[in-house]
């Protein structure tokens, strides 16, 4: 299982320089993507400030994942790291994933401190083409 954060969603909807590695890096992979619910809001405020003629690929990339609800457990285990520079938002990425367990392959995400976070918590990350 791939968890990607909103960071890496919007690399698959909006060409930036890593989009080409990370397409790459994902392809012919069969292990489901997973994201938080949270993705479909963060994916689509951000396009709108930097790309708005990509918003209707939005719902076709979001529809390829799994999405997860932040459901009590998640908003518990966000609520309690202890770093206290991740963000809100960024806590609820991360809660989610570990939510998978063992049965989490790679974090991708391109945000350093949730990289930092997400490994000191023991999950395997990656960025591809950063």
């Amino acid at each position: 299982m791939i968890y990607l954060d909103s960071s890496a969603v919007v690399k698959l909807v909006h060409e930036e320089p890593e989009s080409v590695d990370l397409e790459s890096w994902l392809s012919g992979d069969d292990r489901p993507l997973v994201t938080s619910v949270l993705t479909e809001i963060e994916v689509e405020r951000a396009l709108r400030r930097s790309d708005p003629d990509a918003l209707p690929l939005v719902a076709e990339v979001i529809d390829g994942l799994y999405r997860f609800d932040i459901d009590p457990a998640v908003r518990r285990t966000a609520a309690r790291f202890a770093e206290p520079t991740l963000r809100t938002l960024d806590a609820v990425h991360l809660a989610t994933a570990l939510e998978f367990g063992a049965d989490l392959d790679a974090f991708v995400c391109y945000d350093r401190r949730l990289l930092d976070a997400a490994i000191a918590e023991g999950i395997a990350v990656s960025s591809p083409g950063s």
